[in-house]
């Protein structure tokens, strides 16, 4: 074999080599990219979530307060119905006891 002949066929297996390199190194780079859109998709949605999550939770609070208002509403009502129920009978208990005497 001459000096050319195995120059050429090192310089062959080294750009061989070398364009194998460049496509593992691009295929690195795109699967790094995906990596990070993904991961930023990601990041995207948890933030959505937790937005959603807060706007739950803002609107149960809302609902619990508008619970209790109805609540102590009904019970105001029944407290003043119960009351003048009992003022009514002592007044006729009172009424009759004077009658009476």
């Amino acid at each position: 074999e001459s000096l050319a002949d195995v120059e050429s066929k090192s310089l062959g297996e080294m750009f061989d080599f070398l364009s194998k390199e460049l496509i593992r190194l691009q295929e690195e780079r795109r699967i790094h990219a995906f990596t990070m859109l993904a991961e930023r998709h990601r990041r995207i949605r948890e933030a959505e979530e937790s937005g959603r999550r807060q706007w739950e939770i803002r609107r149960r609070r809302e609902q619990d307060e508008i619970f209790k208002q109805v609540v102590k509403t009904h019970q105001v009502t029944v407290d003043t119905y119960l009351e003048s129920i009992i003022t009514g009978s002592i007044d006729n208990t009172a009424d009759e006891q004077a009658r009476r005497e």
